[in-house]
């Protein structure tokens, strides 16, 4: 049992952003009730499908371990039931359009419920000329200027590999609500609060605003620009790596540097005038990096990645090989923090990524078994008072769908 285990949580949101909200909350012991449209959210048509079933991964990952509750095509005749749902509910997280907001009756929902916090998710907010607009993960990366930072110059721009605004979003969402419940806890009340994926992506970018605000004065860690190629790392005799001297914790600069070159047979550049800050400018982001990159790989042709990371780690520098997903996830730093974990999938096992934290107090235990469009819709309003004569008149007038006729 967690700190969570007596939370309701309502989730009328789809894609990532909520949901991984939701499956957060989930997983730190909350009770969260899916809300989804009638045709159900859209991440349940999502490529590529969980390995031996027709559901798919991504929708599997995001929504493990929660109820759902299906609406019919009418939203307006589904407040009754969602007005019940959310008397009972501690969190609402939120991500539908004002249109959609308007019709399910949750534009006041703050006053009518003073203890729900509502977690309001949006592309870019709930104020300004934009407030309004549709918007998407790479809509808001384009904006956020995110797009700069990666490809060539006179290539067309490229996306971030991840969804990350979408995904810190959830992150951001979840540190909302349960900053929101210590509030209410403390003597407060609930409360609404506006989370957008564009705000997401200019926070996580705050280094680089900061760099190019005033790139003169501008003394911390050196940030690329649109300028340089994106990082591929330095080819060495199989898989290519990434290294640095200097520039992070642990790390010894110089003098590791120059113990590093010297036992792999490269001790000319000890008195090569392009090298006169070492390892700092050299490796890493250094100001020098990129144009000395094939003075670093004439010498690594010849070497394995495993075989130089392991000099580099033994001179203090901070140094990885270029995994793929498998590799990473198979990989033996990762076995050891239990970062991949089997949960219950339908009578079988399938499995996901452990909670990001390790609690020493906590036990987190993670949930599976992804719901079924609206397999819980009867079973929810049963425990919220609807008689199934009840539940029958409202999927009859188009509010609900999912209860026996």
């Amino acid at each position: 049992m967690t700190n969570l285990s007596n939370l309701i949580v309502v989730e009328i949101a789809e894609g990532i952003a909520g949901p991984l909200a939701g499956v957060r909350l989930a997983d730190l012991g909350a009770t969260v009730i899916k809300v989804e449209p009638n045709e159900g959210d859209f991440m349940r048509e999502a490529s590529p499908a969980k390995v031996g079933s027709d559901m798919s991964a991504a929708f599997f990952e995001l929504n493990r371990g929660k109820k759902s509750v299906q609406l019919g095509e009418k939203l307006e005749q589904a407040t009754a039931a969602v007005d019940a749902l959310l008397a009972k509910a501690d969190v609402l997280i939120l991500d539908r359009s004002q249109e959609e907001i308007t019709a399910l009756g949750l534009e006041d929902v703050t006053n009518r419920f003073p203890g729900l916090i509502v977690v309001d998710i949006s592309p870019w907010g709930r104020k300004g000329p934009m407030a309004d607009l549709q918007g998407s993960e790479l809509t808001a990366q384009a904006m956020a200027g995110y797009t700069r930072y990666l490809g060539r110059r006179g290539l067309p721009a490229r996306r971030l590999g991840s969804d990350a605004g979408s995904i810190g979003t959830g992150i951001f969402a979840v540190q909302a609500a349960l900053s929101a419940l210590l509030h209410r806890n403390d003597g407060g009340r609930g409360q609404r609060i506006s989370v957008s994926i564009l705000n997401s992506l200019l926070s996580m970018k705050s280094i680089h605003l900061a760099a190019q605000s005033d790139p003169d004065a501008y003394k911390g860690p050196r940030v690329g620009g649109p300028h340089e190629p994106v990082e591929q790392g330095w080819k060495t005799a199989d898989k290519p790596i990434y290294f640095a001297f200097g520039g992070s914790v642990g790390a010894t600069g110089r003098a590791g540097w120059e113990q590093f070159v010297e036992e792999m047979g490269m001790s000319e550049l000890l008195s090569d005038s392009r090298f006169d800050k070492r390892g700092k400018a050299s490796t890493g982001h250094g100001s020098e990096a990129i144009r000395l990159r094939p003075v670093y790989e004439k010498y690594f042709a010849n070497k394995t990645s495993a075989e130089l990371v392991a000099s580099m780690h033994k001179h203090r520098a901070n140094a990885a090989v270029y995994a793929t997903a498998v590799e990473a996830l198979e990989h033996e730093q990762t076995k050891a923090l239990g970062i991949v974990v089997e949960v219950p999938d339908h009578g079988g096992q399938t499995k996901v990524r452990a909670f990001p934290g390790a609690f020493s107090d906590i036990v987190v235990e993670l949930k599976g078994d992804a719901p079924a469009l609206g397999a819980d819709t009867g079973t929810v309003l049963a425990e919220l008072g609807f008689t199934p004569e009840q539940q029958r008149a409202l999927q009859t007038a188009g509010g609900i769908f999912g209860v026996a006729a």
